[in-house]
């Protein structure tokens, strides 16, 4: 049975913490991280509201084609990196970058 949870995301509350973080951080960029599907609040839910971050980092490729296809044209980055030649080709097709933390993601 499923547990009586709701969640209510409030865009301006998120736009408001995303001006927090670039006013701290002024000579950085701002990524925002949206992996688990934006924690279990949908991408689709949050990406909105935070539109105006400097690109959104992700853990699957499959949120980086989702970022995309809401008509993100920002930086993108795949945090957990490639796994295969599969996954550098949708990497170049889509405009993303990704981190290497493992010998076997160079080879």
């Amino acid at each position: 049975m499923p547990r009586p949870i709701q969640v209510y995301i409030h865009s301006q509350a998120l736009q408001h913490n995303l001006q927090i973080a670039r006013a701290c951080t002024p000579e950085s960029q701002i990524f925002a991280v949206v992996k688990a599907n934006a924690y279990g609040h949908g991408i689709e839910r949050v990406y909105s509201a935070l539109k105006n971050a400097d690109g959104f980092a992700f853990l699957d490729l499959a949120e980086g084609k989702r970022l995309r296809a809401l008509g993100c044209d920002k930086p993108l980055l795949l945090l957990e990196g490639i796994f295969g030649l599969e996954d550098l080709f949708d990497c170049a097709k889509y405009g993303m970058s990704f981190a290497i933390h493992a010998q076997h993601q160079l080879e």
